[in-house]
């Protein structure tokens, strides 16, 4: 079994957990959809805190992993993720002597939280891009070291930039997904309907293809959706450092507007409305034309509704230009890990470009990479909207303290499209609920 070596010359900071806390026992998954359920938004309240102490300097130079005992720990997501990244630690354990495994848990928020205050992380584990300022904030996730991680401009810039906080990079991603428009090319073709590209097509199509049995558009009520829409007009919920709201705007108006008007006409009803459970399930039964979802629908449609034809645009563009959402998520190395070099040599090979490669084939999460983007297009050419997403995409994130405020928005939403308040009354009650939290 050969030895896998690899050359690390960093500052590790170590970190000691001096307080307890408990979580939030969120069940976390990437399948199905990402949204304001299913990837919760909320930090942790009690994030576990940690008083940082001087840096103390790791030199690891060649880092012999035979024999050393690691440990990855995630939530469960899809049967085909699991069974795919189980196999790849195999191939790491063989490839490096190391015997390291990966460990799904139940209630995951709570476990991780409560190994950070035992001072016994595991050696490696996922944070949600939703999680990282709680956990930035509790000096409890060790910022990537200079040189650990090869190519490191290869990861899309969108990428890093989520797990990025104050100009340091935390944890590499492990894969992404973005939100595209899915739509029934046969549907659209007997309409004579081109593809929507500008919000404008997207309601002329939403229009023509609402019928008695069918809404030209559905899916998920909640900012998770509508927040893509706001990214068109130029605006987002949160100014860009994070200090304000910045709903009171035109771009926001424009956007909530235009969502409302198509709400209120009939062209767009939420999952719900047309009793179904979400957006995939609202297109591939038929009961919606089109639908707003990522990349995890393929998996959806190719075992619940093989016979069901589809395809995937990019977003429309607004009157600014394009946008969507990166949901995503990394590998992060705890503060107080016992042994860093190792835990980093651990994520280097889950994220270089051959573990990229090896992770995302043969099932439709996308590759952080740029270079491994064709290879994985040549297997996945449909999805090509998606990958392209990437180059535009915001954050699906909050920092810490206010993701209330996503709660407040996703209520206030909810009455705007049934008509109950105004565009201006839904802007007033997230901006009250910002001034209060921010």
């Amino acid at each position: 079994m050969k030895k896998y070596w690899i050359r690390i010359s960093a500052l590790l900071i170590v970190f000691a957990l001096v307080a307890a806390a408990c979580g939030s026992d969120d069940d976390e998954t990437t399948t199905p959809p990402p949204t304001t359920e299913d990837t919760s938004s909320s930090q942790p309240e009690d994030s576990p805190a940690v008083d940082s102490e001087e840096p103390s300097v790791v030199d690891a130079g060649e880092v012999d992993l035979t024999g050393a005992e690691l440990t990855l720990w995630g939530w469960a997501s899809s049967e085909a993720e699991d069974t795919q990244l189980t196999a790849l630690v195999a191939q790491f354990n063989a490839d490096t002597g190391a015997n390291a495994s990966f460990e799904t848990q139940p209630e995951y928020d709570a476990a991780l939280q409560a190994s950070l205050v035992a001072g016994d992380p595991p050696d490696i584990f996922y944070v949600d891009s939703s999680k990282l300022p709680g956990l930035v904030d509790s000096n409890a996730l060790a910022p990537v070291p200079d040189g650990v991680l090869s190519d490191p401009d290869d990861i899309y810039g969108s990428l890093r930039d989520v797990f990025t906080v104050d100009g340091t990079w935390y944890c590499p991603p492990k894969d992404f997904s973005t939100l595209g428009l899915i739509y029934d090319p046969t549907i659209l073709e007997a309409a004579g309907i081109d593809v929507p590209t500008t919000w404008a097509e997207l309601a002329a199509a939403a229009e023509a293809l609402t019928t008695d049995d069918q809404v030209g558009l559905s899916f998920g009520a909640e900012y998770a959706r509508a927040g893509a829409f706001l990214f068109q007009a130029g605006t987002a919920m949160l100014t860009d450092d994070g200090t304000a709201v910045a709903l009171d705007s035109d771009g926001a108006r424009e956007a909530l507007q235009y969502l409302a008007d198509l709400y209120d006409a009939g062209y767009i009803k939420s999952p719900g409305d047309i009793d179904t459970g979400w957006g995939g399930e609202a297109f591939a039964s038929g009961a919606a034309a089109m639908t707003i979802e990522g990349n995890w629908i393929a998996g959806f449609m190719t075992d619940n509704f093989p016979e069901r034809e589809w395809a995937v645009a990019e977003l429309p563009q607004g009157p600014v230009g394009l946008g969507t959402f990166a949901f995503t998520v990394c590998y992060g190395v705890a503060a107080s890990a016992d042994n860093p070099e190792l835990s980093w040599a651990f994520v280097e090979y889950l994220t270089n470009a051959s573990g990229a490669a090896a992770w995302t084939s043969g099932f439709q999460v996308m590759p952080a990479r740029e270079s491994v983007a064709d290879a994985w297009l040549s297997d996945n050419p449909d999805l090509a909207a998606f990958v392209d997403g990437a180059a535009y995409a915001s954050r699906f994130q909050f920092p810490t303290g206010v993701a209330d405020i996503m709660g407040v928005f996703n209520d206030a939403y909810e009455r705007l499209i049934t008509g109950d308040i105004t565009v201006d009354d839904l802007i007033e009650e997230v901006v009250e609920a910002g001034d209060d939290l921010l």
